[in-house]
């Protein structure tokens, strides 16, 4: 399913080939690196665990889990009617595009941007960004935003700017199925970093664990900083060992090769051992704003596991 959150690199698009390679029956399922947590809910686990070190993340995607969209949504339009943002679901896109040229492809850039900067400040000038109005503010900004991402600067600011697109039927959509789904099920939100002991406790009391790390030859987003380096890379595979010795079954998604590099540490993991199961992955993100300078470059995106169980 898809999510609220637009989160780059989401697996929204993979899940079908993913299920053909995670077990049928699952106990504790961990989405590790969940992002816009598009794996744990497409999953039949008796519980899911979504587990992320962006704390924003985590707070947005427990905040909108806790509410009923009933009463999300007028707080959601009120907001909208007081930043005088466009609101396409309701009230149409072409009410928002009169007096601009047909050829312009900026959506609804222009009538937005005012509205947007003065919600992005209003934002980042709360000083409890854990408060019902905040995380409402900081849906509707990542709704707002380029690319409908989300990103802080290091002094904790969301820095995007304004998108072209608005709370459409779309987001709706998206919004009220994540809703019903994560009320649905067992599930349970944490921050934290994979490095931490209270994170692998929780790993180790798993039935099957499914990490997605930002990818080491990625340029996206959230890993513009270039936080996560070789060293990071190889902290990662080390836990994976640890839970392969502990009998955890786990998959892994990464990209092998692109443009020319690769994976140095990961490569050497896979050709040191010989029980490891590597899958091709059928997509590269090809729409993905941050893989615009060589979209025909050749790369290799896997799912790697440390078993099979070929589900269809």
């Amino acid at each position: 399913m898809k999510t609220p959150l637009n989160y780059t690199g989401n697996k929204s698009r993979l899940i079908a080939q993913f299920k053909n390679y995670f077990p049928d029956n699952m106990g504790v399922f961990v989405d590790l690196f969940c992002g816009g947590a598009t794996v744990g809910l497409s999953v039949n686990a008796k519980k899911v665990f979504f587990i992320d070190n962006n704390i924003n993340v985590i707070n947005l995607l427990k905040h909108l889990s806790s509410h009923n969209f009933d009463k999300l949504l007028p707080r959601l339009e009120k907001l909208i009617e007081k930043y005088n943002l466009s609101y396409s679901a309701k009230f149409g896109y072409k009410k928002y595009r009169v007096g601009i040229e047909k050829g312009d492809n900026n959506g609804l850039k222009v009538y937005n941007s005012e509205g947007f900067y003065k919600l992005r400040s209003d934002y980042n000038s709360l000083q409890n960004k854990c408060s019902i109005k905040a995380l409402d503010l900081l849906y509707l900004l990542v709704v707002y935003a380029f690319n409908n991402d989300m990103r802080f600067n290091r002094n904790g600011e969301f820095n995007l700017p304004v998108g072209k697109t608005d709370l459409n039927k779309n987001n709706i959509k998206k919004l009220v199925s994540y809703i019903d789904r994560v009320q649905k099920i067992n599930c349970e939100f944490v921050c934290g970093d994979f490095r931490e002991k209270k994170i692998q406790k929780i790993l180790m009391k798993a039935d099957f664990i499914y990490a997605d790390p930002p990818y080491l030859l990625g340029d996206a987003v959230y890993n513009e900083s270039g936080n996560w380096t070789e060293k990071t890379e190889q902290e990662l595979i080390d836990l994976l060992e640890i839970l392969n010795k502990n009998n955890k079954k786990f998959a892994l998604s990464n990209v092998l090769n692109k443009v020319g590099g690769s994976n140095k540490p990961l490569s050497d993991w896979i050709f040191q051992r010989n029980d490891l199961h590597i899958f091709n992955i059928d997509y590269h993100y090809r729409s993905a704003s941050y893989n615009k300078i060589n979209r025909n470059a050749q790369e290799r995106e896997v799912l790697i596991t440390n078993f099979y169980e070929l589900v269809h």
